[in-house]
């Protein structure tokens, strides 16, 4: 040590009181200045009513075609059969695990009334309050029933079994006959050999190509959406 500085220290050393932060070295620049706490705050939520409000898309009065569209979610697919069985156009998301904005979109670009289970979806801030409807019911008979009288849908017996069950298409105008459903299902579909003695007629979708014949099967499902939308009485 310097002999000068050693003597300062000598002569002061007892009122000279180091802090504890003058032990530590200081950083160069300037403080930074404190930052204030960020708040969020949320988006006030849309008001949802599980009650419908129409007109629906299809209303003639607001510029629609006048047929019944639905689309249902992967909450409610159960629910696009059966509408299918009964002649009504209800489709299913185009992705296994759609978004919101996916659904949204659909729903939009086709006219169709959005059906689901998901209160969430209702919130949604660009979706009208006539492009989706929250199902209350669990069974899908009893959704069925639910949409069919909350959208006042007029269902007969000449609709049953009208549209594809698988994808939603409609059929061809004509029957085709055994040898013709024969030709269409080859590398497709297999027909039952217990068919080729009975004198049936065939029906293809027009758009997955799906062939159907009004066997056992038809005629149950036919007689059960009978009695479901109650069509005797």
């Amino acid at each position: 040590m310097d002999e000068s500085l050693l003597r300062i220290v000598r002569k002061y050393g007892d009122k000279i009181l180091l802090n504890e932060s003058d032990r530590k070295p200081k950083p160069f620049g300037k403080k930074g200045k404190k930052r204030s706490s960020v708040v969020t705050i949320s988006k006030e939520k849309r008001e949802t009513s599980d009650e419908w409000e129409g007109p629906p898309p299809w209303d003639l009065a607001v510029g629609g075609d006048g047929c019944p569209k639905f689309l249902c979610d992967v909450m409610v697919e159960g629910l696009a059969k059966h509408l299918r069985c009964v002649g009504i156009d209800a489709a299913i998301p185009y992705l296994k695990k759609p978004e919101p904005r996916d659904l949204i979109g659909q729903a939009q670009r086709e006219n169709r009334v959005l059906l689901t289970r998901d209160a969430k979806l209702l919130r949604h801030e660009y979706l009208l309050k006539n492009q989706i409807y929250r199902i209350k019911s669990l069974l899908k008979n009893e959704q069925l029933i639910e949409v069919i009288e909350t959208f006042q849908l007029q269902i007969c017996e000449d609709q049953l079994m009208s549209r594809c069950t698988k994808c939603n298409g409609r059929f061809i105008q004509k029957p085709l006959t055994m040898e013709e459903a024969v030709e269409a299902a080859k590398g497709f579909q297999k027909i039952p050999n217990c068919l080729f003695d009975k004198n049936l007629e065939f029906w293809q979708c027009m758009d997955c190509n799906q062939l159907y014949w009004e066997g056992t099967q038809y005629h149950n499902a036919v007689q059960k959406f009978i009695d479901v939308c109650k069509l005797n009485e």
